[in-house]
């Protein structure tokens, strides 16, 4: 409604000035005056300020609901599975042995204390001698192979393994790094290097978890299971089969490049037998 600017001091009039204006027109004249600025009825403005409250709450709540919604969408990278095999799986393991609090850092209600007990109890991994897991901390190539070597149980007997990377020589990781480069689930950089300090991105956990327990890929990828992966990328493949198999969770980002820590290697290993049968 536009604002009625007042011109005179004395408006609105005391008395009618045009006898052919009735009283009701004036009185409407008033009150439109008055709503501009003079005076509000009590009643009308509660009724004003409650309209506003009610609308300001209605559009606060829609607003809080689409951020949820985005930070559900974007932050959510690895979080633990959902679907009947690995709900099943967890079954398998006691509650006592969910609640029981083996490492420090990890409490029960950790998003990841499922995956990382139960993968702990199996002799999988282990942690620091200080009682912590430290599961917020992002894992290195190196570490990464030593847990899902002993995933798979990996037998070294007999076999030199040693000196297969110009950066993997004899160092305690060697065997695994070794190892994996002859079962092929790794086979280094153009340099010949492995880079065993390097953080693991999320791409490179799920191809080389899939590519160490023979997890069953999507064949002839026609459409991009992610809009951050493309169809024809190498990684297509590795992602539809973690996408259709509720290994990794998020329906619309990937997120590639996302360096995984302790916890989500732990979620990855577990997500992946648990869809295999593999716990026993």
């Amino acid at each position: 409604m536009p604002k009625i600017v007042q011109k005179n001091k004395n408006f609105p009039p005391r008395k009618i000035l045009n006898p052919k204006v009735s009283q009701n027109r004036m009185d409407r004249v008033s009150f439109l005056h008055s709503f501009s600025g003079m005076s509000v009825p009590k009643t009308f403005l509660a009724l004003l300020l409650l309209f506003v409250a009610v609308s300001g709450y209605a559009m606060g709540s829609f607003f809080s609901s689409t951020n949820d919604y985005l930070n559900k969408s974007y932050s959510s990278v690895i979080g633990a599975d959902e679907s009947s095999e690995t709900k099943d799986a967890e079954d398998k393991v006691s509650k006592e042995e969910q609640k029981k609090q083996v490492f420090i850092d990890v409490p029960s209600n950790h998003k990841n204390a499922v995956a990382i007990v139960s993968l702990y109890n199996l002799g999988i991994l282990t942690g620091y001698t200080d009682g912590s897991f430290k599961p917020e901390n992002t894992i290195n190539r190196a570490e990464f192979l030593a847990i899902l070597s002993n995933a798979v149980d990996a037998n070294f007997a007999g076999k030199k393994l040693e000196n297969c990377f110009k950066d993997v020589k004899t160092e305690w990781f060697a065997a695994f790094s070794c190892y994996a480069k002859e079962a092929g689930w790794v086979k280094g950089y153009e340099d010949g290097t492995f880079k065993p300090a390097q953080s693991v991105s999320k791409s490179e956990a799920v191809k080389i978890i899939f590519e160490a327990m023979q997890y069953p890929l999507c064949e002839n990828v026609k459409d991009a299971p992610y809009t951050d992966v493309e169809v024809t990328s190498w990684m297509a493949p590795y992602a539809c089969a973690a996408k259709e198999g509720s290994i990794v969770s998020g329906k619309t980002l990937y997120m590639p490049l996302y360096e995984v820590t302790r916890g989500d290697t732990a979620q990855l290993i577990y997500n992946t037998m648990a869809k295999l049968d593999l716990l026993n």
